[in-house]
């Protein structure tokens, strides 16, 4: 239990250290970031726009195929795809759906980047592209690849069978930028570009913190192994106490919903497999709740919208402002992901221990709310 409280201890040294760094790194203007600031975190789109206009050759940044020959490089490149001939495209529209990028030469041969940084794979999603690429290229004269943030498997639903490659924006698509960056020295403007583009991408897959820092870290780390082993050992327990004690047994949450009339469940959270979140419901909707859910097996893509907690809902459609996507059966006034928190890394569990996971639920359930009345919508 020393060794376990001296780890502590010094490993919040070092994070008040980058805590520090970061403060510093921001008085000098190094932390301005065009990509966050535009939001691009989450959207798929914007990033397959983003890393299209740097891969194309005839691309504003005047550098040729210097940029795709670093990336065919990275991917290791398959078929010998001729970069000095390439047209790069995004959202290219097929009979078997739409393709997040695709790259081709004027010799028959193509590549697919299907690029997925928090969306669900679509049913049979690779197994469309590889049909639709045997017919236009023929085998083996394509490759797909399939981006993700950590470089995980697609679902067996969307690739089984499929021969395709699995890359990740925290390993090849930050090594092909630092790459780019490199060979960018030239071209001030394309240069800092790059670098704000590969910083976002580190904040976005967690990779921000200052190398020396992150060395620092490591080492006390390994030199309280036992201690560590411990700590990782209880991963899921701590998951579990977190929730439990900073989200379910929140005093903010806890006085809003005696101050609102609210009843406050959690369902199947940290059970295993897909479909769980928690939700909101007054005495009187005998039905009707305000859900945060996923239908995800892991704790990740949580949305939040209006469904049914007992008997599905018997109500007309209509979208609520508080949610930008389009009411379904199950969601009757929309639904909405949850941008800040939409997957739940370790981070989350520290959001929820100081409270603003809490305070962010609130928010959000005094906008629901506050429609509902405003707008006598039926909550049966």
């Amino acid at each position: 239990m020393d060794s376990l409280h001296e780890l502590l201890v010094n490993i919040d040294a070092i994070l008040q250290k980058e805590k520090t760094s970061k403060e510093e790194s921001l008085r000098r203007g190094e932390r301005f970031n065009v990509f966050q600031i535009c939001g691009v975190d989450h959207y798929e789109v914007m990033h397959s726009t983003i890393l299209a206009s740097i891969l194309n050759p005839d691309g504003s940044h005047g550098q040729r195929d210097k940029f795709l020959k670093i990336f065919l490089s990275v991917v290791d490149d398959k078929i010998g795809i001729d970069s000095s001939s390439c047209s790069v495209f995004t959202e290219y529209v097929t009979d078997e759906g739409r393709i997040d990028i695709l790259i081709e030469d004027n010799k028959g041969k193509g590549i697919i980047i299907e690029n997925k940084v928090y969306a669900a794979d679509q049913d049979r999603q690779l197994i469309r592209y590889d049909d639709f690429s045997k017919k236009k290229y023929g085998e083996g004269h394509y490759a797909i690849y399939y981006l993700t943030l950590d470089g995980h498997e697609a679902s067996e639903g969307s690739g089984k069978g499929v021969a395709y490659f699995r890359i990740s924006y925290s390993s090849h698509i930050l090594a092909w930028l630092e790459e780019c960056i490199k060979e960018s020295v030239a071209t001030p403007l394309v240069h800092e570009t790059l670098i704000q583009y590969k910083n976002h991408i580190k904040q976005l897959t967690n990779q921000d913190m200052d190398t020396y820092i992150k060395e620092e870290l490591l080492e006390q780390m390994a030199n309280n192994a036992s201690a560590v082993a411990a700590i990782l050992t209880e991963q899921e327990a701590y998951k579990r106490f977190v929730f439990n004690k900073y989200v379910i047994e929140s005093t903010i949450l806890k006085e809003f919903c005696k101050e609102k009339d609210l009843i406050f469940v959690q369902s199947q959270m940290f059970v295993g497999g897909s479909g769980k979140g928690f939700y909101f419901h007054k005495p009187e909707w005998k039905s009707s709740a305000i859900w945060f859910y996923t239908d995800r097996s892991g704790e990740w893509d949580f949305y939040w919208g209006i469904s049914h907690y007992d008997k599905e809902l018997d109500v007309k459609e209509v979208k609520l402002d508080c949610f930008s996507n389009a009411p379904t059966n199950y969601w009757p006034y929309g639904w909405e992901y949850l941008n800040k928190y939409r997957n739940w890394d370790w981070n989350t569990y520290a959001e929820m221990v100081n409270g603003n996971f809490s305070k962010y639920v609130k928010e959000l359930l005094l906008l629901a709310i506050e429609e509902i009345e405003k707008k006598t919508i039926p909550m049966p």
